[in-house]
């Protein structure tokens, strides 16, 4: 009988290539499923083999409990132990091994065919988690409507779902194809394979394979953008001053670059040089196309591009394809005006801005006509005037040194608050009299992103989100949140 069982063990992982210890743990399995139908299916039953003998010990248990009522089956109070062996809270008794012959031996091979699965699958896991982002050729075994299959190893499928397909593909039984491995699902049959064709890292995992400097580590692809089948922007970058990262993507006549375009369906392809400096950035993406001028507002992450009106459409590209492969490589969203335009904006953004600098400072309707008279657009501006441009926009000394010091106020508020950026939160939020920076940020944690909002607040509410605010100062913030309330 110990023979028999080391035979087994040994057979099995040798024809599975399966780690002996889970055949033992299969068997132990077997032969404690089969005890259970002597003794009764509801029996806590346990098996332990001997590694090296082959011997085993079969064991009933049952949990320790405290309780009154216990089910006498799988618990046993402390007062009845007895003679039975405590390890850990479990109680262990043994019992007659069963003649491992009379264990059915469809039963076996079923629990060790099982076992047997989920080694393989966990093999298979432990690889290909390894792998994700890489690149693997396989060969098409199956098509239907949801999915291609693949074999990328033998025995071994791969799935290409439909929508990472590029699209207008048409694929064959025994084509070769090479896709990146996007992840590894857990289902309820073990682990899936997910491969894609319309991932970002495909192009990566290409142009690393054409380019040798990118996999030299000479050239970094820092950015990548994909419409796919359509066009894909690269950004690249060099540690190397003596080398042209775009030319050597390119490659001689174009080389490099076109056999990654015909290995996912001609898609055009992009190459530009990487800048951190936003503006910089957008400049290397379109040129050749003359750009005038950019305005960065970082507040809101948007850049606007003064540009000629013929080129307009060239930047926004076919349904603003281009726009989107810009905005998700940057990070920013754009506004492209003609120069006839973007005078047009400047206008309305400055008269914006002075109306802003007026509501900001409580300044009157004439106050705030003088102050655009005099191009005095900031609070830089307004606290660095002369004694004489004071009284020239305020009229009284005693009104300039109230603006001045309102003026000063805001100014050390807008530098402490300058970290924050919540371009969802609403400005009059951000710019209310007395709020700082912690309080922002703790309350567009709490989604408190407009001044209405907070105005609606209690003191009891508003302190549950900040913490450390006084009564007095919650009341105070809440108070100055209401004021349009009774303009």
């Amino acid at each position: 009988m110990n023979k028999e069982i080391l035979d087994v063990v040994t057979s099995v992982s040798m024809e599975k290539g399966v780690d002996k210890e889970i055949i033992f743990e299969a068997l132990e399995e077997a032969i404690s499923s089969a005890t259970k139908k002597l003794v009764g299916e509801s029996a806590d039953i346990s098996v332990v083999i001997d590694r090296t003998s082959g011997q085993y010990q079969t064991f009933r248990q049952w949990t320790i409990s405290a309780e009154e009522e216990i089910d006498e089956e799988f618990e046993i109070r402390q007062d009845k132990i007895g003679d039975l062996t405590l390890v850990d809270d479990v109680a262990k008794k043994e019992i007659e091994n069963i003649d491992f012959g009379r264990i059915s031996a469809q039963a076996a091979k079923q629990v060790i065919i099982q076992k047997v699965r989920e080694a393989e699958r966990s093999k298979i896991t432990e690889k290909y988690e390894n792998l994700v982002g890489q690149v693997v050729s396989g060969q098409i075994k199956r098509i239907n409507r949801d999915f291609l299959l693949l074999e990328i190893e033998e025995d071994l499928n791969a799935q290409i779902p439909r929508e990472h397909i590029i699209p207008g593909e048409i694929f064959k039984l025994n084509d070769r194809v090479r896709a990146v491995i996007k992840e590894i699902l857990k289902t309820p049959r073990g682990p899936q394979i997910i491969l894609s064709r319309t991932d970002e890292r495909l192009i990566k995992e290409l142009f690393t394979q054409e380019v040798p400097e990118i996999s030299e580590g000479t050239i970094e692809i820092k950015a990548i953008a994909r419409d796919p089948g359509y066009r894909s922007k690269i950004a690249v970058k060099t540690y190397d001053g003596r080398i042209d990262p775009v030319g050597a993507c390119v490659g001689m006549r174009g080389s490099r670059v076109q056999a990654v375009s015909n290995e996912i369906g001609n898609e055009r392809i992009d190459i530009f040089i990487h800048s951190d400096n936003p503006a910089e950035f957008v400049v290397n993406c379109l040129s050749p196309v003359k750009i005038y001028s950019i305005l960065v507002d970082e507040r809101t992450s948007t850049l606007v591009l003064e540009v000629e009106e013929e080129n307009q459409a060239q930047i926004i590209g076919k349904n603003g394809q281009n726009l989107r492969l810009m905005t998700h490589m940057i990070g920013w969203s754009f506004k492209v005006f003609s120069r006839e335009q973007f005078k047009e904006y400047q206008q309305t953004t400055l008269e914006e801005k002075y109306e802003k600098l007026g509501v900001r400072l409580s300044l009157s309707g004439d106050e705030i006509e003088r102050i655009k008279e005099s191009e005095v657009d900031s609070l830089e501006k307004i606290v660095d005037a002369s004694n004489d441009l004071y009284l020239t926009l305020f009229k009284t000394e005693k009104r300039s040194e109230e603006i001045k010091n309102f003026a000063s106020e805001l100014l050390l508020q807008d530098e402490f608050n300058q970290d924050f950026h919540d371009p969802t939160m609403e400005e009059t939020l951000i710019n209310l009299k007395g709020i700082t920076n912690e309080v922002l940020s703790l309350l567009s944690s709490s989604k408190i992103k407009k001044l209405e909002d907070l105005a609606e607040m209690s003191v009891p509410e508003l302190r549950d989100i900040v913490e450390n605010i006084s009564d007095e100062e919650a009341s105070a913030l809440i108070m100055e949140a209401r004021k349009p309330w009774f303009e």
